[in-house]
């Protein structure tokens, strides 16, 4: 049977999607790109931006800008690259987006919930643990060396040019893929992956590790994706290393590497960690690399020197919310943990009152005193959660 590709999308652009891509780019925020005109200035002038980069894109004259080059801390004093890209080139790529993610999503395998409307990482997380109570007790834990930045660009186009026939479209993503990157005054050519940083980069992801998901499925595989991480199930430690070869060897064919010293093969039982989960037969917990990151928020918002105030009060609420809207679900396990979090940043703002350590402090400011400021507490959130 032929297959039908999806024709004529770039007749999709139009004023009201191009407005909506703009609404969808001001939501997500972000800093300016090189050309360094903010979300604010560009849409000082947004019809005539809209109406330029519109023509741009339907008339093949579309160019997309060098990125600007941002380093952001990755853990152990390692840094993570992203490309950012300008306003106009954030909104040409989710128009490009919104597009073709209907051609590509209804593809995408049931057991991948990275960033696609309906799926999420608690769901990724809950079904690893139904995987666990069906017997499979053994985890071959990957980790792609460097994905979004070796992804080959031939293969990403390739895929794409399967469910595509529109050479416009193809040739926009090109653009977005090829653009080069700005870094210390030097332009540097982007030859390989997908900017981390780009709207439309975790879609082209996902339509890259979408072939290995299926891949996983023909071999009988138990599996869980959530962009580039994933983990395969298994009922024992040779069915382990069977799955850790395939997986090296189909990576391997599009030019993909895993990470040796992170890829393992454990028991669930042992525990291992999993989109800042840890995750054992006990169930899941937050993990001790994302406990240190919130005591380091909290610790940078506690400065002793500074002065306790209802500014410090917000930004303790805002860390702690955003915090416990992802970890705490009726699902997730770690009394002592928030409850020993909660006593931590008492400490510290009591620290900051008397700009000492005491525990004849507690005495002087108890915890009704933190309830009447406001602070939110974590350890009452988790409570709450398992009522």
């Amino acid at each position: 049977m032929k297959k039908h590709k999806a024709h004529s999308l770039t007749g999709q652009i139009t004023e009201k999607l191009m407005k909506e891509a703009f609404k969808a780019v001001r939501r997500n925020r972000g800093a300016a790109g090189l050309d360094k005109v903010s979300i604010n200035m560009y849409e000082a002038n947004l019809e005539q931006n809209l109406n330029t980069l519109m023509k741009q894109l339907k008339d093949r004259t579309y160019k997309a800008s060098p990125l600007r080059r941002k380093y952001i801390p990755k853990g152990k004093g390692q840094l993570r690259p992203l490309g950012i890209p300008s306003v106009r080139d954030r909104v040409a790529q989710e128009v490009i987006r919104s597009i073709i993610d209907p051609v590509f999503e209804p593809m995408f395998h049931e057991n991948s919930y990275g960033f696609m409307k309906g799926r999420n990482a608690h769901q990724a997380i809950q079904r690893l643990v139904e995987l666990h109570k069906l017997g499979y007790t053994h985890v071959t834990d990957a980790d792609i060396t460097g994905f979004f930045d070796n992804i080959p660009h031939e293969i990403i186009e390739e895929l794409v040019a399967e469910e595509i026939a529109d050479g416009n479209i193809i040739k926009i993503i090109k653009e977005f893929l090829t653009c080069g990157v700005m870094e210390d005054g030097k332009f540097i050519r982007t030859e390989r992956g997908t900017p981390q940083g780009g709207v439309i980069s975790p879609l082209l992801a996902n339509i890259v590790l979408n072939k290995l998901d299926w891949a996983l499925e023909e071999q009988g595989l138990k599996f869980v994706r959530y962009a580039d991480d994933f983990v395969i199930l298994t009922k024992s430690k040779l069915t382990a290393q069977r799955a850790l070869e395939f997986a090296t060897a189909f990576l391997g064919n599009i030019g993909l590497d895993l990470n040796q010293e992170k890829t393992k093969i454990t028991k669930f039982c042992k525990g291992f960690d999993f989109l800042g989960f840890t995750i054992n037969h006990r169930g899941p917990k937050i993990s001790s690399k994302s406990i240190r990151r919130f005591k380091e928020k909290i610790n940078n918002a506690t400065i002793r020197s500074h002065n306790l105030d209802s500014n410090t009060i917000i930004t303790l609420n805002r860390i702690i919310k955003g915090t416990a809207n992802y970890f705490i679900k009726d699902f997730t396990k770690g009394d002592n943990i928030y409850r020993r979090l909660a006593e931590t940043i008492r400490r510290r703002l009591r620290c900051m009152k008397f700009a000492r350590i005491s525990r004849e402090d507690n005495k002087r400011v108890k915890v009704k005193h933190f309830d009447r400021m406001g602070l939110i507490d974590i350890y009452h959130i988790f409570k709450c959660a398992k009522c």
